[in-house]
């Protein structure tokens, strides 16, 4: 398949994902975005900030984007976006056995989790540990890199190439996870598939980095401005952010799962 006909028939796939299965799948999202929520909170609470970054901390929301890691301080709180692809992971995974047997007019939050076995959880939860050793082995590089390679140049060239790896391995790792769990079948992928699908998460990717921005201060701050002096404000907002962030996973799904499924 040439690439320009992936790239549609990846953006068809996406956009009939969420004409057909937003409503239906929109308990079970939000389930899995609440309990994301929580696990961000207790990361929060357990998370160490360098410098200023500790005294000006923003609602839950911005940790499934942003990057909190400066200096040599390493942040857990940046492992929030990797817990969130574990949960599209299983989505992912009870999804595709569903539409196997045909998606039903209504969906349940129960009907999900009797299509996710133990393994399929050992699984993604080892890839989570994995993807987890992967990122601070990388935030060591980039320190490792600042205070060693002298040329200015070469180590902004580093740090973005350790930022982008930090963003990616993660989302290709659960989509080959994704991959096996639901063909039980080995890995038997080209390099021209590991190619669409870095190219297919990055650009969904993208589109809800942008999303995530622009409903965060044009959407969220109109709607919350009466609460802005409150010290409540960014627990509030963490409602609609919820919201937000459930409506990624039919894309993230679609862009786990298309480029794995498909020959080019």
């Amino acid at each position: 398949m040439k690439f320009a006909d992936f790239l549609r028939s990846q953006l068809t796939d996406i956009v009939d994902y969420y004409q057909q299965y937003l409503r239906r799948t929109i308990g079970t999202t939000i389930i899995f975005t609440a309990i994301c929520f929580v696990i961000a909170a207790l990361l929060l609470h357990f998370n160490e900030f360098s410098g200023r970054a500790g005294k000006n901390q923003i609602s839950l929301l911005n940790y499934f984007f942003l990057s909190y890691n400066t200096g040599e301080v390493y942040s857990i709180i940046d492992l929030t976006k990797d817990v969130f692809i574990f949960f599209v992971a299983l989505f992912s995974i009870g999804f595709a056995r569903l539409e196997k047997e045909g998606i039903p007019a209504e969906l349940t939050f129960s009907q999900f989790t009797r299509k996710i076995n133990v393994k399929d959880i050992m699984v993604l939860a080892g890839i989570l540990i994995l993807s987890a050793i992967i990122d601070y082995t990388l935030f060591k590089m980039g320190v490792y890199s600042a205070g060693h390679i002298r040329n200015r140049s070469v180590d902004k060239y580093i740090h973005g190439t350790i930022f982008q790896l930090r963003i990616y391995i993660p989302l290709i790792l659960f989509s080959l996870g994704v991959y096996v769990l639901r063909t039980s079948e080995k890995v038997k992928l080209k390099v021209r598939n590991i190619l669409f699908l870095y190219i297919s998460l990055w650009l969904f990717n993208e589109f809800a980095y942008e999303l995530f921005m622009w409903c965060r201060y044009h959407v969220f701050a109109l709607v919350l401005m009466p609460f802005d002096k409150s010290d409540s404000y960014y627990l509030l907002e963490s409602v609609p952010g919820i919201v937000l962030i459930t409506f990624f996973f039919l894309g993230y799904h679609a862009t786990l799962t298309k480029a794995t499924s498909t020959e080019v």
